[in-house]
């Protein structure tokens, strides 16, 4: 929360690619890419835990179309990945 204070929140919310520059890491913006790759090529993605999770809501607000690909292997215990399920559907 104090990353996106710190940011301009406001104009993130809208920005979904500069919000993920801002305060993602260079860790999550490697999934998205490859998540959205994956995507192009009609490849199935398997989802794996939180940050996964985080990165696959990413991408599906870049490119709606990578819903269709996105397989999810667990269910965290961690509140974050709930709200991320719930901001992929």
């Amino acid at each position: 929360k104090k990353a996106m204070q710190y940011h301009s929140a406001s104009s993130k919310k809208e920005s979904t690619v500069e919000a993920l520059k801002s305060v993602g890491g260079a860790e999550i913006a490697a999934i998205v890419g490859g998540i959205l790759e994956a995507s192009e090529r009609d490849v199935p993605i398997l989802i794996d835990g939180f940050i996964v999770t985080v990165a696959g809501m990413i991408a599906c607000k870049i490119d709606p179309q990578v819903c269709r690909c996105l397989l999810f292997a667990t269910k965290s215990t961690e509140v974050g990945q709930q709200v991320a399920l719930k901001n992929i559907a």
